[in-house]
């Protein structure tokens, strides 16, 4: 039983994210898996969600939204009830789709604590947390070190991946999915910026995994919107294809 952890805090995403990820890995991923998402509000979420609640964790001043919740993820409380999770995790954010066959995820590497290689920060070591597998057992310490000295952290990183990157490499080797498996729609799939009146998004070769990191949304990428967190506009065409890929419909058969 394979387990996908994902979570679903505040009113950014709604449920939508959560069911289209699931019915991704629905269709993806061959064997039996348990899919959980770590949630505030479980309204809406298909049945074949487990809907359990956030982990308990100290965040002192991290905006509500920052990505440092996700530290949670390493929390021991994770192997307790109601949770009872243990062993390989895969990780997803809700924010992308799943395109190809994810079989390969979980034979990659086996053992490995494994993680996108951040694709504007190539060869600094730094991960990008959209995607990436873990030993729960391995990982416990990096959250207590969270916890103990959060504050200083805050001022040595300027985002939970980097955190969390570095702390894994400082135990254990951090390996790489390879380079086709994860893209991202901003920088691998939108034309360079003086064309993109112009021409359409196109989407990558042999990508298994389209991350949607920031604005703009998929929902909002295939009708052309791309409003930045500052309320500026980005030009870009529709990537209609994308409501091809894009399936929020709570209905597919269990397994």
């Amino acid at each position: 039983m394979k387990t996908i952890l994902c979570m679903k805090w505040g009113t950014q995403y709604g449920p939508d994210f959560v069911n289209q990820l699931y019915n991704g890995v629905h269709k993806n991923l061959k064997d039996d898996f348990r899919f959980i998402c770590l949630t505030d509000d479980e309204t809406g979420l298909h049945t074949g969600i487990e809907a359990l609640p956030l982990p308990d964790i100290q965040l002192g001043d991290a905006k509500l939204m920052s990505g440092w919740r996700k530290i949670s993820s390493l929390s021991p409380q994770l192997t307790q009830a109601p949770y009872n999770i243990n062993g390989t995790i895969m990780f997803f954010d809700i924010d992308m789709i799943i395109t190809e066959s994810l079989d390969d995820f979980w034979t990659f590497e086996q053992g490995e604590f494994c993680i996108i290689e951040n694709w504007t920060q190539k060869g600094r070591g730094i991960g990008n947390s959209s995607v990436y597998r873990y030993e729960l057992k391995d990982m416990h310490d990096i959250f207590h070190d969270f916890e103990d000295r959060y504050e200083e952290i805050y001022q040595e990183y300027d985002n939970e991946q980097m955190y969390l990157t570095a702390s894994v490499a400082k135990q254990q080797d951090v390996k790489w999915w390879p380079d086709d498996w994860c893209k991202s729609f901003k920088i691998h799939c939108m034309p360079p910026r003086l064309l993109r009146g112009i021409l359409t998004p196109k989407m990558p070769e042999n990508c298994k995994i389209l991350v949607f990191h920031g604005p703009p949304k998929p929902t909002d990428a295939a009708i052309g919107k791309w409003v930045k967190h500052n309320g500026q506009k980005r030009m870009m065409r529709p990537a209609t294809w994308i409501t091809n890929l894009w399936n929020p419909d709570i209905s597919p058969q269990e397994k």
